[in-house]
């Protein structure tokens, strides 16, 4: 009997380990997640961030921010790739979920955020959002160089309204999408 817990368990490490990538097969496609105790520590940093500035009625003055709609990146599809296949099976100890396409949606999404953010030309959201998209960037993906050139201007800088209006929506979308990175980084840095 006490062989067969032997092989069941080595049975099932290893099919942990073929699943993370560590024990995949030649040519598997290399997770763009470095595996650090900080990136939890900066995702969590960079949702406090967003949250803050979601706060800051002087950013959106001339309307109340938190009755606006969120207004969400889809093009990634960062849900549907970030959601565990079997997750309606509550007896299952392990989740699947593909996480190398996982991550590289969310590091798409990252940079679609961090581009459209840089676009609105606001200090604050740069020192804050931008400045915490960039370290989680840098210091949990394996990205080699950092795009320092001027953003696309994404915004008609004209209609400043328009343009408040426009940031507190995707701000808000994007507060959302940080819950989900949140919560990716959380089940795949405790395994």
């Amino acid at each position: 009997m006490l062989p067969r817990v032997y092989l069941a368990v080595s049975i099932l490490c290893f099919a942990l380990l073929w699943q993370s990538g560590i024990a995949g097969p030649v040519g598997a496609r290399k997770s763009p997640l470095r595996l650090t105790g900080t990136c939890n520590a900066l995702a969590r940093s960079l949702l406090w961030n967003v949250s803050a500035v979601l706060e800051m009625d002087h950013l959106f003055s001339g309307f109340d921010c938190t009755q606006q709609n969120a207004e969400v990146h889809l093009r990634t599809q960062t849900v549907s790739a970030c959601t565990p296949q079997n997750s309606k099976c509550t007896h299952s100890p392990v989740l699947n979920i593909d996480e190398n396409e996982c991550l590289q949606r969310i590091l798409e999404d990252l940079h679609y955020y961090r581009e459209t953010f840089r676009a609105y030309s606001n200090s604050e959201l740069t020192r804050t959002v931008v400045k915490s998209i960039d370290e989680l960037m840098q210091n949990c993906f394996s990205v080699s160089v950092m795009d320092n050139s001027p953003a696309k201007a994404f915004m008609d800088h004209q209609k400043s309204f328009q343009e408040r209006l426009q940031m507190c929506k995707v701000l808000k979308g994007f507060s959302l999408r940080t819950i989900t990175i949140n919560r990716v980084f959380n089940y795949i840095l405790s395994k």
